[in-house]
Formats: C-alpha cells, sequence, structure tokens
C-alpha cells in the first residue's frame, strides 16, 4: 500500500461531494532467492591485517643506546665536593703540594646519575636520567638556506659562506697521466660522479660552469673530497693555486634551474618533552669495552678516606616513548610525509662541571668540518656563532671555595633545533648528508681547571645528538607522471618545466625489502607500529675524529682504531 495515496472525495476541490470508493489490492508476490555469495564471503585475516598495518601512522619507537666514551682529561678544583671524589692520578705528588688533580668520575658522564653521595645538590631519584643528559624525540623540519658557515684553514685563515652557497673547495694545479689538471679538495664530501657539472662561484671568461674530468688524487679515499677539471689552457688567475670558493652540483647543464643541487642546513623540530621518554639500563647488559675502577688509599685523599672510584662505565640504555605518537599530519623539511626520526640526546651538565657560558650560552655547536686535530678556533668561547640556540641556568654554592655552576636548560615540544648540512636534487628527488652536525662539550675552567694557562677555547668533548631510525624508505626509483593523470600523483611531487612530467619517489610499504635491502619491516600490534633501532652514542675527545681536507689531509691513511680507543 505504499506506493498508493488515497484522497477523500470530498477533498478533491471546493464543494466536492463525499461518494464511496474502493481500491483493488492484488495478492501477487515478487520475491528472488539470495545466492551464497551475496550472503557471505571470505575475508583474508593477512589481508585486513595489512590494509590496517599499511594505513597506520600511530608509533611507540624504542631506541636501544650504547654509550661509549673515554674519560680523557684531567684537571684540579678547589671546591671540596669535586675534589674529594676525583680518579686520582698522582695522588701521592698531589698530597704534597695539596692540588689534588684527576678525572672526574663516571657518574658526571653517564645517562645515569646515581646518588654518589658527594655533598654537591640535593639528590632527587625520578631525576637521576636527567642531571648529565636530556632525551627528546625529532624530526627534520625546515631547510635554512642562509646559515652562516665557517670553516678554518690550519685554524688560522677561514673560508665564510652561506649555507645556499654550495659546498667550499680549495684549488690546486697538478697533472694526472699527463693530463694538467685543476683540483679541487672540498671541505666535504662532495658528491660528484665523472660527466657530471660544477656551477662554481669562480668565473671564467664569463662561464661558471665546468665538466667533472676525475675524481681524487690516486690516493686511497681521495675520491670522495677531490674532483678534477680537465685544464685546456686556463689562463689567468681564476684557478691559481689556494684560490678558494663554492661549488654546486648540476646534472645537466641545459636543464640548470631543475637539475642543479640545493644546500642548507636541516633544522630539526622537537615531538617530545623531557618526560616523554622513558629512560631505562638494558638490564644487565655492558659493552666491550672494561670499567676502570681503583682503590683511592685513605693516606693518599684529600680527606683521609678510602674509596673505590671509577673512571668509565659500560652501560646500554633503552628510550622508549612514554606514549603513542600520531605522525599523519607531519611533514619533513621536503614537504613530504616524514621518512625518519632522530632520538636527540643533550648534555644538561646539571652538576656544573662544564658549560661555562658566554652571553648566556654554554653549549657549543658545528659541523663535522669545523673538527681538526688541534683545537680549533670556531669552539672559542668569544665565537658567538658557533653557540647553540640552548641558554643555560646557574647556583653557586660554597663548599672550600665560592663556585658558580652552570647547566643547560631543557628543550620544550615545538623547539627548532639546527642539524646536519644537507645537499637535495629536485629532478633526482634525493637528499644527502654532506656534513654530519656536532655539539661541543667543555669544561667550566673556573671549576674545574683542565688547561695550565687560561684560555678561552679549552679542549672537550664532541658528540653527534641526532641518531636517526628509519620509519618509512623512499623508493630507489623515480616514478614520472603526465599532467592529465595529476589526480594520480603524490602530492610531493616535483613538476618538471622541460620533461613536462611530475617526478617523485614513491614510499615502500611496510615490510617490503628491495633488491638492495631497502625498506622496513618491524612489529604492528594494538594499531600501532613499534620500530626499534640501535645506536652508538659517541663522546669524542678532541682532536681524534678530524677533517683537515684543505690542509694536506692525508687520503692514503686510516687509523686502525675508532674515537673510543
Amino acid at each position: 500500500m505504499s506506493n498508493y495515496l488515497i484522497v477523500p472525495s470530498n477533498l478533491r476541490y471546493k464543494g466536492a461531494p463525499s461518494v464511496d470508493e474502493q481500491i483493488a489490492i492484488s495478492l501477487d508476490s515478487h520475491n528472488q532467492q539470495i545466492t551464497e555469495y551475496d550472503r557471505s564471503s571470505t575475508i583474508s585475516l593477512a589481508q585486513v591485517y595489512d590494509d590496517e598495518r599499511q594505513g597506520c601512522t600511530v608509533f611507540r619507537p624504542t631506541f636501544k643506546t650504547t654509550f661509549l666514551y673515554e674519560n680523557t682529561y684531567t684537571g684540579t678544583t678547589g671546591y671540596i665536593p669535586f675534589q674529594y671524589n676525583l680518579y686520582y692520578t698522582a695522588p701521592v705528588s698531589s698530597k704534597q703540594s695539596t692540588k689534588w688533580q684527576g678525572f672526574p668520575q663516571y657518574y658526571e658522564f653517564d645517562f645515569y646519575r646515581p646518588d654518589v653521595g658527594d655533598q654537591h645538590f640535593n639528590y632527587k631519584a625520578k631525576s637521576a636520567y636527567t642531571y648529565n643528559w636530556t632525551y627528546y624525540l625529532t624530526y627534520p623540519y625546515n631547510n635554512n638556506y642562509t646559515k652562516q658557515l665557517t670553516y678554518y684553514r690550519n685554524n688560522i685563515n677561514s673560508i665564510n659562506w652561506i649555507a645556499g652557497d654550495g659546498i667550499p673547495f680549495s684549488i690546486t694545479n697538478t697533472s694526472q697521466n699527463g693530463n694538467g689538471l685543476v683540483s679541487f679538495t672540498c671541505i666535504a664530501p662532495h658528491g660528484l660522479t665523472i660527466g657530471e657539472y660544477v656551477e662554481l662561484s669562480l668565473v671564467y671568461r664569463n662561464s661558471n660552469l665546468f665538466q667533472v674530468y676525475s675524481l681524487g688524487n690516486g690516493l686511497l679515499d681521495s675520491d670522495v673530497h677531490i674532483f678534477n677539471l680537465l685544464n685546456i689552457g686556463y689562463t689567468g688567475t681564476t684557478f691559481s693555486n689556494g684560490t678558494t670558493g663554492t661549488f654546486k652540483r648540476v646534472i645537466n647543464p641545459d636543464n640548470l634551474t631543475e637539475t642543479k643541487s640545493k644546500y642548507y642546513i636541516r633544522e630539526q623540530k622537537v615531538l617530545t618533552n623531557l618526560t616523554d621518554l622513558e629512560v631505562t639500563k638494558a638490564g644487565f647488559e655492558k659493552n666491550v669495552f672494561a670499567e676502570q675502577r681503583k682503590l683511592e688509599y685513605s693516606s693518599i685523599t684529600p680527606n683521609n678516606l678510602t674509596r673505590i672510584s671509577q673512571k668509565t662505565s659500560s652501560n646500554a640504555y633503552n628510550m622508549t616513548s612514554a606514549y603513542d605518537l600520531d605522525f599523519a599530519n607531519l611533514k619533513d623539511n621536503q614537504k613530504r610525509p616524514i621518512s625518519e626520526i632522530n632520538l636527540t640526546i643533550v648534555n644538561k651538565g646539571y652538576s656544573g662541571y662544564f658549560n661555562q657560558p658566554s652571553n648566556g650560552f654554554g653549549l657549543k655547536q658545528g659541523w663535522e668540518f669545523n673538527l681538526s686535530k688541534t683545537t680549533n678556533p670556531w669552539w672559542n668561547l668569544t665565537e658567538q656563532r658557533s653557540n647553540t640556540s640552548i641558554p643555560v641556568s646557574s647556583y653557586t654554592l660554597t663548599s672550600g671555595e665560592t663556585k658558580t655552576f652552570y647547566y643547560n636548560l631543557d628543550l620544550k615540544k615545538d623547539d627548532v633545533m639546527d642539524g646536519d648540512f644537507c645537499e637535495w636534487n629536485d629532478y633526482e628527488q634525493i637528499e644527502r648528508v654532506v656534513s654530519s652536525y656536532y655539539h661541543k662539550l667543555k669544561f667550566n675552567q673556573t671549576v674545574f681547571q683542565t688547561t695550565t694557562v687560561a684560555t678561552t677555547n679549552s679542549p672537550g668533548y664532541y658528540y653527534q645528538p641526532h641518531n636517526k631510525m628509519t620509519i618509512r624508505v623512499f623508493s630507489d626509483y623515480v616514478e614520472t607522471g603526465d599532467v592529465e593523470f595529476v589526480d594520480q600523483v603524490p602530492e610531493w611531487s616535483f613538476y618538471s618545466t622541460s620533461d613536462r612530467q611530475f617526478r617523485w619517489r614513491d614510499l615502500y610499504t611496510y615490510g617490503f625489502r628491495d633488491n638492495l635491502n631497502r625498506g622496513v619491516d618491524y612489529p604492528y600490534i594494538n594499531t600501532a607500529h613499534y620500530p626499534f633501532s640501535e645506536i652508538i652514542f659517541r663522546l669524542i675527545p678532541e682532536g681524534i675524529n678530524y677533517n683537515e681536507n684543505l690542509d694536506g689531509y692525508d687520503f692514503s691513511f686510516k687509523p686502525l682504531i675508532d674515537e673510543c680507543e
């Protein structure tokens, strides 16, 4: 009856009479039997699981961190809680001179600082993992093309440039197999291949584009830092020995705009606050390097007490996010879905051994090209450009002497830090790290004097704060798409006006690995991914890991031991 609308006869028009009416109702029925496949279907649980996994953007990352360091620098102090607790190096002569010399003990460096009862500050167990270091998750966020950079040649003469200018070099005229060469020694790996082009900051006869003829100077590993142009008879002083400048890599000189690389400092944004990571010791695990302990006899200690002192530790730690993190709306520095995050470790140094401030900042920053065999002027306290953006706070105590102790303040979610010096090529859609980012940690010489002569550029320790975890992998193949298929092109693609095509790299699915074993495959359970990464966090003493490519670095020699040995 739902197909009928009954209108009484007296309502059809004004003054209509009432009339009896009837409607014939059919008793015919119409039905159709539902087939078996319309009522039920087979569901693949494996497919449902994979569909949920591929669509999930929630992560709970875990880092296993092995801390390697060598307690290298001895010093003296008149502050009693420090003086009474050193790892003494010459206790007999120190007792005679009353000037006690030794190493700070391991707990001034370790991730976990126990309650040592040194009467220095009011210890709180809940802060045990954050007295010396703080830990955050960060991700690549932005490109800084205007960052001022400096490289010191022989620690005297400097090359100054901004990140967007490219990679600095120094010229040497040489020959190889009878051919004259203009050789360019770079401060960092150049990333070039033979046959590609370079755009120089130098101009020769109205041109600054030149083809790479060869790489290296015949010595081991020199290919990475040296590229050569064929000297076809260049005259004048443009390519004179010792001339410096910068270059940018170019794939195709006929398509200069799209195939020329860009150079920048990759900035990192903080994802978590201080208490958002859980830090624990990794069970009973120790690294392969033995811990150094010794018995300090009461007869040769300043307070006449016998104790055991320890110089180094060999602990491993787990850092895990305290809650699930949703990365759905996060874009990296190239405006793509994020494919990596970092465990960022920053020195806090609450005890006050370190971080002597200048203009309110104690922690220094630089790049691998700023590391040198001898102390580099870049790290001087008076060099403001090497200051981090992390300010210090302080407290003052008196015990034997009155001292002011400085420590770095904690970072907060959405803070931005500097990162690696990088290269990006739109046409290739590849990012390359040119020079890694470092922090430098120096002793506060007014608290713990490590140098016999007062200096504003004392030696110290380097470390890399950003430790990468890969959560997605971009394909090793560049996809292309025509304009008419724009609806099938991802939003991070690059449109090539010369090719009239979109260019991009696809993201591999979770669990897939290509023929180069590139990809990620980690547990997915309870609607979250659980990626895991093992990292080694190194505290590197001054002069061990250095880069002096413009000043006679011997590419034929490689040390047989690493920075921690």
